[in-house]
């Protein structure tokens, strides 16, 4: 199989992961270098990526793609540029030209429902966001809360927040929302004629009421209404969307819909909703695994997923204290019995932002053989869900270990632990120096954390998978804590 790839932008997270993911299914895939994807706020060449889609990824036999790349020229780009909307809908009429051209290729498309993050960052957000940002989410959320319920303290909240945003910034993001759902529709009508085999819709940095909610709900109903049920899904997740697609490719090519079982750790608050969605938790992972290719049972599986999720509110894993190990006995014998029949995945969604440390003593404290196969703890609930399942649905091999060790010392050791160090020991000593901009910082952070990973955090993950582990590379992607590309050697 051979397959051509376009991933949202250049993050290791969104492009490096998918392939690694392809290398363990032995699948070939075509790719563009990540000099072509932009940088950030820099976008991409769209027309250099059109021509490339009609050029050396034609002969691919599917052809997974992100739509803010091909559209915006990147997903930062799809909040903060300036395209006319002809011009975004000439784009999207290019996908049945490349389609006549092409018929062979299946053509699976993720695109993002724009955000709207509750905090004034402006790092990935317009401008503006950083004056202004908490108050635009603020009135988003309770302006609809009181259109959904009628709640007076709402009301009284969304009008306060209203005061405080200039019109002017209140239009922008408006009009943005707008020129980005009608995109998102006329997707919808090409998946419903046939010219997309498959169209992801996923949402980040939302809540449970807010304009994301509104959007979701319109997009809900153009599939409905357009007949596209069977080629068009909405759901949660962003930066995972491309490798759930590609779960749904090594799939389709198997044949068959895989049974899928879910285990929690903590069932009763199953229906959760994580930080920074907007709907419960167990609504989410049923989402996961239909738009896989799979489906849910209760009965015999063909796989077995893991939920480790929180027994109350989602915390940030910064914040996270240890907890009594023995809480988790129960989970841990229904890993151990699942692992003796077969497959198994771990998404690892205690907190956000990072991995449970009590479940990763626990995980480490013995030899780590065979299941579970796929292991994530990073970003949102939605991003560890997505990657995990597809992990998890390709073969156990010397790649897929690697692959979890990776995730392992990416979203535990890195996330978790020496994100934290980094900002309390090394940043101060850089007055200019910030998490979202290293500057000088870069190298000594580098430097330490690769000291702190050979030192502290690799001892234990080679002792539990007897596997000698190298680090040989560590980047900051965007120049920026939050985001980390670490080089491992797995031997």
């Amino acid at each position: 199989m051979k397959i051509a790839f376009l991933p949202a932008d250049g993050r290791p997270i969104t492009r490096d992961a998918f392939l690694a993911l392809a290398g363990i299914g032995g699948i070939e895939v075509l790719t563009p270098p990540r000099e072509w994807l932009g940088h950030l706020k820099t976008p991409a060449n769209v027309d250099r990526l059109w021509q490339w889609v009609d050029g050396p990824a034609r002969e691919a036999d599917a052809l997974i793609a992100s739509a803010e790349l091909l559209l915006y020229g990147g997903l930062v780009l799809s909040r903060i540029g300036h395209e006319p909307l002809d011009r975004l809908l000439s784009f999207t009429g290019r996908f049945e030209e490349i389609r006549r051209r092409a018929p062979h290729r299946r053509v699976l498309l993720a695109a993002s429902n724009m955000r709207l993050p509750s905090i004034s960052d402006a790092t990935e957000e317009p401008t503006y966001w950083a004056s202004h940002g908490a108050e635009i989410f603020t009135y988003s959320f309770h302006s609809d809360r009181y259109a959904q319920t009628q709640n007076l303290a709402s009301r009284g909240e969304a009008d306060a927040a209203k005061a405080k945003i200039p019109p002017t910034v209140l239009g922008d993001v408006r009009s943005r929302r707008a020129r980005n759902l009608t995109v998102l529709l006329s997707l919808v009508d090409l998946a419903a004629a046939g010219v997309l085999d498959a169209l992801l819709i996923g949402q980040d940095d939302a809540a449970e009421y807010g304009w994301t909610r509104r959007d979701l709900q319109a997009v809900h109903t153009a599939i409905r209404e357009r007949g596209a049920g069977r080629r068009a899904w909405v759901t949660y997740g962003t930066d995972e969307l491309t490798a759930r697609l590609l779960g749904r490719v090594v799939v389709a090519a198997r044949g068959g819909s895989p049974r899928v079982r879910v285990v929690y750790s903590y069932p009763d608050n199953r229906g959760g909703i994580p930080r920074y969605e907007g709907q419960g938790l167990d609504q989410t992972v049923t989402s996961h695994i239909e738009t896989a290719g799979c489906r849910r049972t209760e009965e015999e599986a063909d796989l077995t997923l893991f939920v480790h999720n929180f027994p109350g509110a989602q915390d940030e894993a910064p914040r996270q204290r240890i907890q009594d190990a023995r809480e988790l006995d129960g989970f841990f014998q229904r890993i151990a019995e699942a692992a003796m029949r077969g497959p198994c995945g771990l998404a690892d969604v205690r907190y956000a932002n990072g991995a449970d440390r009590t479940l990763i003593t626990r995980l480490l404290a013995a030899a780590w053989v065979d299941e579970p196969r796929a292991y994530g703890g990073w970003n949102t609930a939605s991003n560890t869900l997505g990657m995990v399942l597809t992990q998890a649905l390709l073969p156990l091999n010397p790649q897929s270990r690697a692959f979890t060790i990776l995730r392992l010392l990416e979203d535990w050791a890195y996330q978790t632990e020496i994100r934290q160090r980094l900002a309390a020991e090394v940043l101060p000593k850089f007055p200019a120096a910030a998490p979202d901009d290293l500057g000088e910082a870069y190298g000594a952070c580098q430097t330490a954390t690769l000291d702190w990973l050979t030192r502290v955090f690799v001892p234990p993950v080679e002792r539990s998978f007897h596997r000698k582990i190298t680090i040989e590379r560590v980047e900051f992607p965007w120049r920026r804590l939050f985001n980390v590309d670490l080089g491992v050697r797995v031997e």
